[in-house]
């Protein structure tokens, strides 16, 4: 069996050139215990997520660190100052073996920058304490209370619960993994945040109509879409070629025959006939789900919001291109942030829209309702 906190390191080393979770998934076949697999979940998660503040604790003790060590360093540190199970002596002499593997040398190393770096006080900066980039930080400052701000961050560090929903549109908290629950299997419920509920139903689909995901992958919402509408009616789902299939396996598994995918660019795709109702679902910066993808927060670049309001509104001008007269468009993102949250298309009125901001057991987005006039 492997140790779970080497494994925690590679994992976090991988991370560096793909998302986290698809780092993690890919020590999914690894000989771990369900309790292992939750710890391994829960260090790399949360060294991803405290990343800021354990690199500024690593750095005031040593000038240079091996990238590897670096990894040990942070896992050690977040156990030592964020989990309360594991006893500091246990989480220091761990590291130092694991250390040892890298070079004799690095064992001493690492020992004494986690005995001096466990117990140093952290500076009066909001970005450092709350583990965020300074320049989202200063973003978020300019728009929001002091309040508001703080409990934006606060909850971006929170462990949210799984949340599910059944067919009878019940949403539930679950504990462990939901792939594990023998109802999944059998279709008996998706696995979406609370927040990602409230977009479908503002869309409110009939059996009767034409509807169209236009951006559909991974499927939670396209699934919502089809029993709204009863299971009935007809509703495309569209998305690039290398992810159109994870909605297909969603239908499928949930027994969701109204759903027809088709492999295509949301932007550009053209359909003979019109649709009734069209959700856009918009790839953005992933601002408002920062407790889920907590690697984002790293990756995200202030100019990429610029390159995702330009992808957004290419997908809202051809949602209104294969709209029907007198039909509804429901415009959705991940994001808080103003540029990619507004529906501005001629000849649409936006009826509803609403701005939830992260907490402690759900996740921030925008959703949007607009209607042809």
């Amino acid at each position: 069996m492997k140790n779970v906190r080497a494994l925690a390191a590679q994992v976090l080393s991988a991370a560096e050139k793909k998302f986290v979770d698809e780092a993690l998934e890919a020590q999914r076949g690894a000989a771990l215990s369900r309790r292992d697999r939750a710890l391994l979940t829960t260090l790399v998660y949360g060294a991803t997520r405290w990343r800021r503040e354990l690199d500024w604790l690593i750095d005031r003790c040593a000038e240079r660190v091996h990238p590897e060590i670096r990894q040990h360093l942070r896992v050690a540190l977040f156990q030592i100052r964020h989990l309360d199970k594991i006893p500091r002596h246990a989480a220091v002499n761990e590291a130092v073996e694991l250390a040892k593997g890298v070079s004799r040398k690095s064992a001493g190393f690492v020992n004494a920058v986690l005995r001096k770096a466990a117990d140093l006080e952290l500076p009066d900066t909001i970005g450092v304490r709350t583990s965020h980039p300074e320049w989202l930080v200063e973003r978020w400052r300019k728009r929001f209370s002091p309040q508001e701000l703080q409990s934006i961050l606060d909850a971006d560090n929170s462990i949210l619960p799984v949340t599910i929903r059944l067919k009878d549109g019940a949403m539930v908290a679950i504990e462990g993994d939901p792939t594990e629950d023998p109802r999944y299997a059998e279709g008996g419920f998706a696995v979406q945040d609370e927040t990602s509920m409230k977009v479908a139903p503002l869309l409110d689909p009939k059996p009767s109509e034409r509807v169209l995901d236009l951006c559909a992958a991974p499927g939670g919402k396209t699934t919502h879409l089809a029993e709204l509408m009863g299971g009935k009616g007809r509703l495309v789902a569209v998305d690039l070629p290398d992810r159109i299939g994870l909605v297909a396996e969603s239908a499928t598994r949930m027994k969701l025959g109204n759903v027809e995918c088709v492999a295509g660019d949301g932007a550009t795709i053209a359909f003979r006939k019109p649709f009734d109702a069209i959700l856009v679902d918009a790839p953005c910066s992933n601002t408002g789900v920062l407790a889920r993808r907590p690697d984002v927060r790293w990756r995200l670049r202030e100019k990429d919001i610029v390159g995702a309001v330009t992808i957004q509104r290419r997908l809202l001008e051809n949602a209104a291109h294969l709209l029907a007269p007198g039909g509804r468009i429901v415009y959705s993102t991940c994001s808080l942030e103003p540029e990619e949250n507004r529906v501005d298309l001629p000849g649409f009125r936006v009826v509803k829209e609403e701005l939830t901001l992260p907490t402690e057991r759900r996740s921030g987005g925008y959703q949007a309702l607009a209607r042809r006039e």
